[in-house]
């Protein structure tokens, strides 16, 4: 039967909040560069430019926080995952997890109380509204305890080796397709 595998919905999420990171990194890169010819070239520089480039790096930080949730990934949990037994491995995960589902739980209602009590404050050069800025940390912390969640029930059974396994690992699937590359041509000749 084998281990039980994460939902495809999941995954999806996650792959959707790295499509959607990636995108905010190539929107700052562009309104970046249109900034910096804006100071060599005589046109009219456009302070929103620099409004949205900051707001979308912010946003950035926090469209991710379910994507590495469901990657099971923090350095400190590396650390720990090095030394013991696959049973005192799981019990790192689902404990790890655990905290950190309470933990973006904590801070989406925390964010959902800062768009709930919209004060009608506005964005200084753009003019959007401030609650606007709040909803990417909701959904981003939403997404993260969905998936720290899901950790608690998935993660030990898919992945308790650590990242220094897995490199190893794959060092040695690729030198055994490097092996198996030159017999296919030994055996072409």
């Amino acid at each position: 039967m084998g281990a039980p595998h994460r939902p495809a919905i999941l995954k999806w999420l996650s792959k959707l909040e790295e499509v959607l990171g990636a995108l905010l990194v190539l929107l700052i890169f562009i309104l970046l560069t249109i900034q910096v010819f804006q100071r060599y070239l005589p046109v009219a520089t456009q302070p929103w430019i620099g409004e949205v480039s900051r707001y979308a790096l912010m946003s950035l930080g926090f469209i991710l926080v379910g994507s590495l949730m469901g990657q099971g990934r923090h350095l400190s949990i590396e650390a720990i995952m090095n030394v013991g037994r696959p049973a005192f491995k799981r019990s790192v995960v689902v404990i790890s997890s655990i905290i950190s589902a309470v933990i973006c739980a904590v801070l989406a209602q925390d964010s959902w109380a800062l768009i709930s009590s919209d004060t009608g404050q506005t964005l200084q050069v753009t003019g959007f509204p401030m609650w606007i800025l709040y909803v990417i940390p909701f959904v981003a912390f939403v997404s993260g305890t969905i998936q720290a969640l899901a950790n608690i029930v998935w993660a030990p059974s898919e992945n308790i080796e650590t990242l220094e396994d897995e490199a190893l690992r794959a060092a040695s699937d690729a030198s055994a397709y490097a092996s198996a590359e030159a017999l296919d041509e030994e055996s072409q000749k």
